[in-house]
This record gives structure tokens, sequence and C-alpha cells, in this order.
């Protein structure tokens, strides 16, 4: 079995994992069984609270940068610097993964569940469907796979541990921010965090399989990657 297989392996089991978790949450929130409702409800009540207008005004702003519109300017951006640096391959697959995973199944999957959104407590207008929630996917997806990113390519363990704090920190807060400002259901944001979840391990599994045929490829093309191939 080659490296490139050997790396593919656990994180295709991690991702798969986190699938199947997101499938049995789906179909409960689908058969909404009386402890979707208890859960949603407590942690409901526990994270609306304090509310005010300068703090519901903050946390407004800020969750509008896990958007999924965010997540496309951001992906533009990044995609651009990786092609300006010529590492097609890291930014084809960077890119595709945001677009296919954060927004094209996103966008699917609410359409599937068409989990209306919740009609209580709500501080800001929102539309569209609930389930899985659009914010936690696209910054799931987004800041994750910049952190892993980020993380393969640092040496320095403290600074591997920062990044991934960091990521997921900020990933808890966009999560946080949906059900404080009352548009998502506690369920609809752990369900875009898992689906997430496995989007960026599967998609990293992927990568390590089909990145040195894709450089390949471009070389035959004579276009000249600089995508570490290792």
């Amino acid at each position: 079995m080659n490296t490139n297989k050997k790396k593919a392996i656990p994180l295709f089991a991690i991702g798969g994992f986190a699938l199947l978790i997101f499938i049995i949450v789906a179909l409960a929130v689908n058969s909404e069984p009386r402890w979707v409702a208890k859960f949603d409800l407590n942690w409901i009540s526990r994270i609306q609270t304090n509310i005010s207008a300068s703090k519901t005004s903050l946390i407004e702003t800020l969750t509008t940068i896990g958007s999924a519109e965010t997540a496309i300017i951001l992906t533009v951006i990044v995609v651009v610097i990786l092609f300006f640096m010529r590492k097609f391959v890291v930014g084809l697959w960077f890119g595709g993964t945001v677009l296919v995973c954060a927004v094209l199944l996103n966008t699917i999957l609410k359409d599937i569940f068409q989990r209306p959104r919740p009609n209580f407590d709500r501080l800001i207008a929102e539309t569209g469907f609930s389930f899985p929630s659009g914010h936690a996917t696209g910054s799931t997806v987004f800041y994750g796979l910049a952190a892993m990113f980020l993380i393969f390519t640092v040496k320095q363990m403290w600074a591997k541990i920062v990044i991934g704090v960091v990521g997921l920190g900020w990933i808890f807060f966009i999560m946080y921010s949906r059900v404080y400002l009352g548009v998502h259901y506690p369920t609809d944001v752990f369900g875009g965090f898992l689906f997430g979840v496995a989007s960026i391990f599967i998609s990293l599994g992927v990568y390590f399989l089909v990145r040195e045929p894709l450089h390949n490829l471009l070389v035959k093309w004579r276009i000249k990657d600089r995508s570490v191939i290792k």
C-alpha cells in the first residue's frame, strides 16, 4: 500500500463516522422524536440568556463572517492566491470542496429536509429552511479546511495546537451565534458541524488519492504545478 493510500484510509474512516452520526441526527430531526425537541429547547434556554441590543448587534455582525456568501468570497480569494503561487492542485481541491460541500450539497440537504426555522425568540430576520445550518456547514468546511491546511504546513507542535484551538473555537462561536439569534435550532448547527467535519476528512482523503495523478496531468499539459507531492 503506497503512502497516499495509508494517509487516506484514516481520513475516510473519520469522515465516514462523522457522516454516519450526521445521518442519525438528520433522520431524528426528520421524524421529530421527543428527545430532539427536549434537546433543542434545553440548549436554546441556555444560550439565549442575557440578551441585549449591543450583544445582539455584535453577534449579528460577526455571524455574517460564517455565511455561505462570505465563504464563497474568501474561497475565491484563497484560490486566486494559490493559483498565483502556482499551487493549482491545492487550489482546485480547496475551492471545489468549499463550493460543492458547503454550498451545493448544503442547499440540496435543506431542500430535502425542509425544516422550518424556529418561530419564537427570533432576534433577526432570516429566510429559507433550517436544517442543516448553512452558517455551521460553511464555517466548518472553510475554516476547518484552512486550519487543517495550516496544521499540515507548520512543523511546530505548539503552532498546530494553537491553529486547531482557534479554528475550532471560531466554528463553535458561529454555531452559538445562530442559536442565540433565534434563527436555528441547536440540532441544525450540530448537523451542519457534523456534515462539515465529514466533508473535510473525506475531501482530504480524496485529495491524497488524486493529488499526484492530477499533478502529473497538469505537467503533461505543460502547466507547472508547485503543489507539494510527497
